[in-house]
């Protein structure tokens, strides 16, 4: 089902975004080589709980972390685990927040103390791609549109997409249609209309979009070739004349 936001809903909804992006920027100043991933699993779960909300993904269909932490060939639903970060790492953040039973959820990448331009290239296309893509949104697109823009950006850039995960609606649940792929075919899927919150979800991969998911874990979806994958995420509105980016202003390259 696609839920229409109301006023209370929106108002709600970008409180939870801003939550979100208090979370963000302490993930920024802290994402530093010789950290382990525990240690920011911990830091998060207190600062979510001191700004009054919940991390959405703690306990979620058994998720045992409150967010997904991936690393290099991991392109999402990482499991923060014991494991400390290195120079020229690939990490992405995915977090949802819940806020008076209203949800934000977004990811951003941060390359960590860069010793290669490898690792910048991906971060760089999947930023690309996740721009481009709000660019195209506004009332009367289609959610095709949107998928077929990223796929392109991507492919432009010379790298695949992930086909089967996407992005999504958001807002009153952590995840509402319509399911936003990233790829398809312009002018098909459900129309744009103001009142719409998204997730717009970007994942790129190296060489193939040939995966598999971490039988230790069960969660953790990495690529088959062990090649570098990347994965951004920003929540929009729909609004009358375009969108707005709920969880924008910070960008890694």
């Amino acid at each position: 089902m696609i839920y229409i936001k109301s006023s209370t809903d929106i108002n709600l909804i970008k409180t939870a975004a801003t939550i979100w992006k208090k979370v963000r920027v302490m993930l920024i100043a802290n994402t530093k080589v010789g950290v382990n991933l525990n240690a920011l699993d911990e830091q998060v779960a207190e600062l979510v709980a001191s700004l009054g909300a919940t991390c959405s993904f703690w306990q979620y269909h058994g998720f045992p972390k409150h967010l997904c932490i991936s690393v290099n060939d991991e392109l999402i639903h990482g499991i923060p685990r014991d494991y400390v970060i290195q120079p020229n790492d690939l990490i992405t953040f995915d977090l949802g927040i819940t806020y008076q039973q209203h949800v934000c959820d977004a990811a951003f990448t941060i390359h960590v103390a860069p010793t290669s331009d490898v690792p910048a290239k991906i971060n760089v296309a999947t930023q690309a791609a996740l721009w481009q893509a709000i660019q195209v949104i506004k009332p009367g697109i289609h959610i095709g549109d949107i998928s077929h823009t990223i796929a392109n950006v991507a492919q432009a850039h010379g790298y695949t997409v992930m086909k089967d995960f996407g992005g999504h609606g958001c807002g009153n649940y952590l995840h509402e249609d319509p399911i936003i792929l990233n790829y398809g075919k312009p002018h098909t899927g459900p129309k744009v209309v103001p009142g719409m919150t998204l997730c717009i979800e970007p994942m790129l991969m190296t060489g193939s979009d040939a995966y598999f998911i971490d039988p230790v874990d069960q969660w953790t979806v990495k690529s088959k070739n062990h090649q570098l994958t990347c994965q951004w995420e920003h929540m929009v509105l729909v609004t009358t004349d375009g969108c707005e980016v709920l969880t924008g202003e910070w960008h890694d390259s």
